[in-house]
Formats: C-alpha cells, sequence, structure tokens
C-alpha cells in the first residue's frame, strides 16, 4: 500500500492542488472530481490495481455505480426508510466530525520540547508479557508466587490451551505507542527494569501482571528517519491530547444533561438482546428468564415488541425509547460482551450511553449550523450515492428467479464443472447450493451489464479524457495489489473510511 500512497501524492502533484474542482467526469446530476477519484482508488479494491488501465478501470465502476444510483432516485429507493435512516446517521457522523475538529482537535497545541521528548519515547522499543486472572485474589495469590520465587515463564506457560496462545499475552511496541493505548501502564512500565515484573493492573475484564522482556533503543541513523519518527511523535501526542480534551468535551455535555436509564425499559431491552444474541445455553447459564419485569408484571420475551416505545433513558424532559436504540443498534451493529452475565449488562448499558451521547453531539452540532458546511454536505452526498447504488443492485438481485427448476436447468448445462476428481458429475442436491450461488452471479452480471448499458443511454455520461490521461500517468499496473480495508471506528458510525467501489464487480464479467 506504500507504493500507492507515493504515487497518490505525485498525481495529487501535477494538479496544483485543486483537485476537488477538476472533474474527470459527469453522470447527469453526478460530478467525479480528481479527489474523489484518486481518493477512490488509493483506498480502493486491489483487483482493478491488477488492471492494464488501472485508473480508467476504476472510473468505469464509478460511473456504473453512479448511474445504478440514478436510477434508484427514479425508482424513489431514496425514500426508503432503510436509506435514509443511514443517509442521516452517516450526516450525523459528519457533523460530529467537524464538531471535534473545531472544539478539540484546533485546541491541541504542541510545544517543541513535548515533541522531541515524544520522539526519544518513539525510539524506545519494548517487549511485554503478562498474566491475565479474572479476579483480584486470583492476580494476589499469583503475585505472591512471583515474590516467592516462582519463575514467570512457568506461571506465564500456564495460561495456555486451544483458545489461548502466547501471541494474545504479548506485545512488542515503543513506549510512546504504549502510552498512547494506555497512560497509566506507560508510566508505570517506564519505572521498570528489564527482567522485573508489574504489580497486578486492573483492567475491564480482569487484572493484568506485566513482565519487562526488553527496553531497547532504536538506532536512527538518517534524516529522513528521525523525521519520520519526529511525525510519528506528533501524531500520536495529538491523539493523546485530544482524546483527554474530547473525553472532558463528552463528561461536559452529558452533566449538562443529566441521562437516567430507566430500569423497566433496561430489563426489556436486555431481554430482547439476550433472546436475539445470546444462545440457548448461555441464557440458562445466566438464568436469564424467559420473562421479563414490567410494571404489568412479568411478560414473555416474545411479546418484548409490545414496548417499544417504552421509555429507555431520559434527559431534561425528553426521552429515548426502546425503538430508538434498537433502530441506533441496527445500523451499528456493536459487539456485547459475553464472558458473563454482568459483563452483558455492562456492555449494555455502555451502548446506551454511546446512543445518548452520539445525540447530544449531533444535536449540538446541528444547532451550530454544521451540517450546512460543504465538506459535510458533499461527503453526505457521495454516501447517498453509495447506500443509492447498493439499494438498485440489491433490488436487481432479488428480481433474479432462483427457482428449482431455473438452478437445475443451470446445472444441467454446466454439470462439467461441478464433476469430482473421479470426473464423475454429483447428485444435483449435493451441490443445489452452491449451483444456485453461481447462477445467481452469472445472471447478476448479465442484467447489470444490460441493465447499464440501458442507463448510459438515458442519463449522459462526459469523461475529461484529457485529465483521466494526466492522473493515469502515475498510475501503472499492480499485479501484486492485495486488498486494504481502511475503517473509521471513532466517530458515531464505525464504519469503512472511504467511500469506495464495491469490489463486487470483480465478479461481473
Amino acid at each position: 500500500m506504500k507504493k500507492f500512497s507515493l504515487i497518490f501524492l505525485l498525481a495529487f502533484g501535477i494538479l496544483n492542488a485543486h483537485n476537488d474542482s477538476l472533474v474527470v467526469a459527469t453522470v447527469a446530476s453526478y460530478q467525479i472530481s480528481a479527489d474523489d477519484l484518486l481518493t477512490s482508488f488509493e483506498f480502493g479494491p486491489a483487483f482493478v490495481k491488477r488492471h492494464s488501465d488501472p485508473l480508467r478501470e476504476h472510473l468505469k465502476y464509478m460511473i456504473y455505480e453512479r448511474l445504478l444510483a440514478l436510477e434508484a432516485k427514479r425508482n424513489k429507493l431514496n425514500t426508503a426508510e432503510f436509506v435514509q435512516e443511514r443517509i442521516k446517521a452517516l450526516e450525523e457522523d459528519g457533523v460530529v466530525e467537524q464538531l471535534y475538529r473545531q472544539d478539540i482537535l484546533s485546541q491541541v497545541k504542541l510545544a517543541e520540547e513535548q515533541i522531541e521528548q515524544d520522539t526519544r519515547k518513539a525510539k524506545v522499543v519494548i517487549s511485554l508479557r503478562w498474566i491475565y486472572k479474572p479476579t483480584k485474589n486470583e492476580a494476589e495469590q499469583t503475585e505472591k508466587m512471583l515474590v516467592a520465587g516462582s519463575s514467570f515463564d512457568s506461571l506465564f506457560a500456564l495460561q495456555f490451551d486451544s483458545t489461548i496462545s502466547a501471541d494474545s499475552r504479548s506485545v512488542e511496541t515503543t513506549l510512546l505507542k504504549l502510552e498512547r493505548d494506555n497512560e497509566e501502564i506507560a508510566k508505570t512500565i517506564s519505572t521498570l527494569r528489564v527482567g522485573e515484573n508489574l504489580q497486578p493492573v486492573p483492567g475491564k475484564d480482569g487484572f493484568y501482571i506485566f513482565h519487562l522482556d526488553k527496553a531497547e533503543q532504536n538506532p536512527i541513523t538518517t534524516e529522513s528517519e528521525y523525521a519520520e519518527l519526529k511525525n510519528q511523535a506528533i501524531e500520536i501526542r495529538t491523539k493523546i491530547l485530544s482524546d483527554q480534551l474530547a473525553d472532558q468535551y463528552v463528561k461536559n455535555i452529558m452533566k449538562l444533561h443529566t441521562p437516567v436509564i430507566k430500569a423497566e425499559g433496561f430489563n426489556i431491552l436486555r431481554a430482547y438482546l439476550a433472546d436475539k444474541g445470546l444462545s440457548r445455553d448461555t441464557k440458562v447459564k445466566w438464568d436469564i428468564p424467559s420473562t421479563f419485569m414490567t410494571e404489568a408484571g412479568p411478560q414473555p420475551i416474545r411479546n418484548s415488541g409490545k414496548y417499544l416505545n417504552k421509555s429507555l433513558v431520559t434527559f431534561g424532559s425528553r426521552s429515548m425509547t426502546i425503538r430508538d436504540y434498537i433502530r441506533w443498534y441496527d445500523i451499528r451493529q456493536f459487539q456485547f460482551d459475553t464472558h458473563s452475565l454482568s459483563a452483558f449488562n455492562f456492555s449494555v448499558k455502555k451502548t446506551i450511553w454511546k446512543m445518548v451521547q452520539d445525540k447530544l453531539l449531533s444535536e449540538e452540532a446541528y444547532r451550530r449550523g454544521l451540517n450546512q458546511l460543504p465538506y459535510v454536505a458533499n461527503e453526505t452526498k457521495k454516501w447517498e450515492a453509495k447506500l443509492l447504488y447498493l439499494a438498485q443492485r440489491s433490488a436487481i438481485a432479488r428480481s433474479i428467479n432462483t427457482s428449482d427448476s431455473v438452478v437445475r436447468s443451470y446445472y444441467n448445462n454446466h454439470t462439467r464443472e461441478y464433476a469430482t476428481a473421479t470426473k464423475k458429475a454429483p447428485n444435483f442436491a449435493q451441490v443445489r447450493e452452491a449451483v444456485a450461488s453461481d447462477y445467481s452471479y452469472a445472471q447478476e452480471s448479465l442484467v447489470l451489464l444490460q441493465t447499464i448499458e440501458e442507463l448510459k443511454k438515458k442519463y449522459p455520461v462526459l469523461i475529461n479524457e484529457q485529465l483521466l490521461l494526466q492522473l493515469s500517468m502515475h498510475l501503472p499496473t499492480d499485479p501484486r495489489a492485495i486488498e486494504m480495508m481502511f475503517y473509521k471506528t471513532g466517530g458515531t458510525f464505525p464504519r469503512v473510511a472511504f467511500p469506495t467501489i464495491d469490489e463486487a464487480w470483480s465478479r461481473v464479467r
């Protein structure tokens, strides 16, 4: 990926830093700028990078997706609740990001002394191992054994089984990166000598005893290496300070509105989530009843839908319901901690607080009109186009007839493809699922390409060939390109960081 990042920057340089206004293609009302194309290409799937003309190939699929998005609009798929809710969620994420930039990131100021200190920390490479214990008592007993002379290596080895490996209980990093991940542990580790152990440290799920295996200076021999390390130090310190400011910002806004989780609403929601997401064995083990308590007494879990309008959390004179939570959760699909019943309860509550936090932050951003900023509007429009494309493509896929007779006919015409090593074709029933999948892909490709040819007649497509050629000169074929996924984990909506072309185009022929 480094190679393409460099090329990406070179391509930007030839265009006088005005890529956002240089249009490489128009598809009716959609404009694709040089910036859009290069960003989408940089963070897009690898299959186009292996093409003889990679950037043109990538642009082709961007145009296809805009054509299908336009057709989705014509079919009024943009009014579908599924699409509307996700567009709104993406816009909310965008306005909160701008709020963060204005109120948090702009406040971070780094002194040169701090940068130099952090650069030195970035040079210190450390290796850590740890012993994990679920309870404080177990951790203290382990510490006593170490103090009494037991070998750390032997106690460390006792942790492992078929599900836990040594790699999962060790790490090699720098002192600065450790501070970024856990400032308190980093401060304590910096006082240890190699071979020493740290007293049990509490974590969210238990206790940890750390052992320092290595601490050494990474030698820097060139100016470019030092500059790279310094930039890394600036990036990490900026994150540390901005995270601290953001935590305090959120605490202040939550304190201002004093949200309260309602016990009855929480019990109903917990029962609903347990029924949907936990195995029967887990529910039995945790003694989660088949009923939940309401003001009217015990109610069957299957009736939980009746209570969607129940208040879940209140703040001021307002409240958010169980229905609000489920709609919010369905878009984000956070994983709940299932180590124990208490961990499950805690993680459910944590997501409720996250929902409230997201709502209050987005409300503040909208109040200040940040949704009117060009960047937010443009990014929302890009994501809307992506969602509309996906909606239209899904509609096409659903329209394909996959009846047994059709799939069987496809199998009869492609029997040789399913022959085993003995060259004997398996019984249809044995491969029905695989055949149905192959048939669906083949039909979808055929219908998609036919649809796109028709859409080209309906919606005008113009390509700036000169600009495309200019950009393509700096992007050679890369036969070794590999898939890279870039995710945005912060904000209100964890998602792929950039709207780029669908990897599924690699199957369309």
